[in-house]
């Protein structure tokens, strides 16, 4: 990872290629803090087998990379990253913790700051 890429890491992302979408939380696509987390989450879906781990940057935050409207459900590490970063950039969002359990935060970016129709 070079150290631009790494000042804008974010997590991974569990991707299920056979249905070629994110694994979500809820309706908020689920970022880990670590490829050990991401291995549990990923334990945790359907076909654990058509799943890979994706990196995760700030730029695929604000390009909706899991097409969830801007909706993330974050791991604390992740969190403490993320508000960071939106702080650095000027984005605001809202952040709630998940049904009580505050090891994961449920972020939504505010939509004037998503940049549509570049998904790569």
């Amino acid at each position: 990872m070079t150290a631009e890429s790494e000042a804008t890491w974010i997590g991974y992302s569990v991707f299920d290629t056979s249905q070629e979408c994110y694994e979500y939380c809820e309706n908020a696509c689920y970022i880990a803090a670590n490829t050990q987390s991401a291995k549990r989450f990923l334990d945790t879906s359907f076909f654990p087998g058509d799943c890979e781990i994706h990196s995760v940057s700030w730029d695929d935050l604000l390009k909706d990379y899991g097409c969830s409207g801007g909706e993330y459900a974050m791991e604390a590490d992740v969190f403490a990253r993320f508000k960071s970063l939106a702080q650095q950039h000027g984005v605001s969002f809202d952040a709630e913790v998940f049904y009580g359990d505050d090891s994961i935060m449920v972020v939504e970016i505010n939509h004037q700051f998503l940049i549509r129709g570049n998904d790569e």
